[in-house]
């Protein structure tokens, strides 16, 4: 048998093993579904060891029966998939934006696998997604998942009844913020077509045998491009301001 110290270490690394892989598993590029199962793990076992040293002041003593223990896995998962879901929303901004773009230029028709979601998107949301997760790693995200794991350790090592109410207010908040973001970065595409489509409407009242298709379909896929190209900053700023609500609301949950 173990003797206690080496059985608490143990148990600590555990359970910052479990909470590592489910943000992990959950997050922007670190939970890509192209990413190889054993990469995951391999990565999850690192930082792990890495940082269980650091946090293992926090997480108290192994569980004294079982039903203790599969709690307390349970929490170390909750706690894990919230920091990595609050986080991959941010990339759901990019998604969402993509797909108005596409609907309003005439690709919503045209898709294509998202690797890093596993699930089909169209193609101009496709670019904003793997741009967004660019930008995610050039605001060094990646560090801010583990940062995020760290102080969750060592502000609250578990979550409580008592944090419901906060992450469904900021959750709900979170998401509307979010939405909003998403019409932001595709309002200027929506304001081409918008005016694109006024002005075919003129153009078929004043010239009946006018096929207003024929002209409108490449002139909202080249204008609607060219505002695409004119609007990537906009996506730049969403994104940063979207991971620092993130991690607000991150810090606000785990914090007492």
């Amino acid at each position: 048998m173990l003797p206690l110290n080496d059985l608490d270490a143990l148990f600590g690394l555990f359970m910052v093993f479990t909470r590592c892989s489910a943000a992990f598993m959950s997050s922007p590029l670190f939970g890509a579904q192209n990413t190889p199962v054993n990469v995951r793990i391999l990565t999850s076992l690192a930082v792990s060891f890495a940082i269980s040293l650091v946090v293992k002041a926090n997480i108290g003593h192994t569980p004294p029966n079982l039903g203790a223990f599969i709690m307390a896995i349970l929490n170390e998962v909750a706690s894990g998939l919230l920091i990595g879901m609050l986080l991959q929303l941010v990339i759901q901004i990019a998604m969402i934006a993509g797909s108005f773009l596409d609907m309003q230029i005439g690709l919503g028709m045209s898709q294509t696998m998202n690797p890093l979601l596993g699930i089909p998107v169209t193609i101009i949301g496709q670019f904003k997604v793997m741009l967004a997760t660019m930008i995610f790693l050039s605001m060094d995200g990646h560090h801010m998942v583990i940062q995020s794991i760290v102080n969750s350790y060592k502000v609250a090592p578990t979550l409580t009844l008592s944090d419901m109410g906060i992450l469904q207010t900021g959750v709900v908040h979170l998401l509307g913020n979010f939405m909003l973001l998403s019409i932001q970065i595709a309002a200027p595409v929506l304001g081409v077509s918008i005016i694109i489509d006024a002005a075919l409407g003129l153009m078929s009242k004043a010239l009946p045998q006018l096929q207003p298709i024929q002209i409108g379909a490449p002139a909202k896929l080249a204008l609607g491009m060219a505002s695409v190209s004119l609007c990537l900053p906009a996506l730049v700023a969403a994104t940063q301001h979207g991971v620092a609500q993130s991690m607000d609301l991150i810090g606000r949950v785990f914090a007492r």
